[in-house]
């Protein structure tokens, strides 16, 4: 029931301003990318990670490896601002007996061992499994504009997160295609047809997409340090 990771801590989703990678920025005393690579490896279903960076970044990638003992990282690589591309070229360094991929994004530092463990049982069973939260409030389509088309049931609409877990078939399936812009593979497997299995996430796995979130985070952490 194993899988491999991999982690993206490149692509204009994982930048919290023009060329500032959020994976390489301080929350404690470590970056943010040894949190979620660190849970990885705690996990005994993970066999292996890569590590997906900008070029810019493959030297301090591997100065963060050294320094946080990372040892189930077997490849870091170079990637760019195209997650697709990223994937592809992450798919390279997947050994080829792997079954399952799991693909986080290192802008959510707070991953936990159950969630992994939940969407990778459920990734095996299903085909494709995704960390989500329900919507808590009230949910409006506004197809043009700001102007409200819709009302939706917030019971019917789910936040996805990652990690998001595939059958190494289901993977290989969801890559082909054109290089364009994804925000979440789950775009990206809507082309398949393949049917999308939700795990129940947490709200605290949250993402660092602005300051404001990177000051929650570290607030989050300050909190969790003095209840320890």
């Amino acid at each position: 029931m194993s899988a491999w990771a991999i982690v993206l801590a490149c692509g204009k989703d994982q930048e919290i301003g023009s060329g500032t990678d959020v994976a390489f920025l301080a929350l404690g005393s470590r970056p943010v990318v040894a949190r979620s690579i660190q849970t990885l490896e705690q996990n005994p279903l993970i066999e292996g990670i890569i590590l997906v960076v900008r070029k810019e970044r493959v030297d301090s990638a591997l100065h963060t490896v050294r320094s946080f003992g990372c040892r189930k990282i077997s490849a870091i690589v170079a990637g760019g601002p195209v997650r697709l591309t990223n994937l592809k070229n992450a798919l390279e360094k997947v050994p080829e007996e792997a079954t399952a991929v799991l693909i986080h994004e290192a802008a959510r530092p707070f991953l936990n061992d159950e969630i992994i463990t939940e969407t990778i049982k459920a990734g095996k069973r299903y085909g494709a499994a995704i960390a989500a939260v329900k919507s808590s409030e009230a949910v409006k389509l506004a197809e043009k504009g700001q102007k409200v088309t819709k009302s939706l049931d917030r019971n019917s609409i789910w936040l996805v997160q990652s990690p998001q877990v595939y059958k190494i078939d289901v993977f290989k399936k969801m890559l082909k295609g054109s290089g364009k812009l994804f925000d979440d593979d789950s775009e990206l497997l809507a082309r398949s047809k393949q049917e999308i299995h939700l795990v129940a996430g947490s709200t605290g796995n949250m993402k660092i997409r602005t300051p404001a979130d990177l000051e929650v985070a570290s607030a989050i952490l300050s909190v969790a340090r003095q209840n320890s």
